[in-house]
């Protein structure tokens, strides 16, 4: 469906040209200068108008993509943090520091699976973001689709406590940037 817009204000700019025009080879000079003036005044009104509207809808659009920027970055980094929380604790785990349940590792795992989902789903709208911190990201998300054998489990849990760590530390110090 088209705009009805532009036709209704051409019809309108068009009428006023047309009563002007008339009122000149009418030489009423009272009524020219007072339908000049609201001329004017009504062709002011349109262009504030349209420039009220036009920037209240880039602050509009520059908020909700402020919004949407900031919810991303925050839901990587929470689920970065989560990762590293249980990373830590599989680490306590494996080392033998600590002697954990069955139970307690299995839900571990299960928040390790269900952060680094989260991860893997806001790294997905990341490339909105500023090109520092999408490029950190999504180097991340490669880093661990791409990781190397190890052979122990222990090495499997520090390859992955140092990308977190690491891109966990370059986000925090680039969230100027939002």
């Amino acid at each position: 469906m088209h705009n009805a817009a532009p036709f209704t204000l051409g019809t309108l700019l068009a009428t006023a040209v047309a009563s002007i025009i008339a009122l000149f080879f009418a030489r009423d000079a009272t009524q020219t200068w007072d339908v000049l003036k609201l001329s004017v005044q009504g062709v002011g009104a349109l262009i504030f108008a349209r420039y009220g509207v036009v920037w209240a809808l880039e602050t509009f659009k520059s908020q909700k993509r402020w919004e949407r920027d900031a919810a991303t970055y925050s839901n990587v980094l929470a689920a970065l943090r989560e990762m590293n929380r249980t990373n830590d604790l599989l680490w306590q785990e494996a080392i033998g520091a600590r002697q954990y349940s069955e139970d307690y590792l299995e839900e571990v795992r299960i928040r390790w699976r269900t952060a680094k989902k989260r991860f893997e789903d806001a790294a997905a709208a990341s490339i909105f973001l500023p090109d520092e911190i999408s490029s950190i990201i999504l180097q991340l998300e490669a880093d661990f689709a791409n990781a190397p054998r190890h052979n122990t489990y222990q090495g499997y849990l520090d390859h992955d406590a140092g990308l977190l760590s690491n891109a966990i530390k370059d986000l925090e110090q680039r969230k100027t940037l939002l």
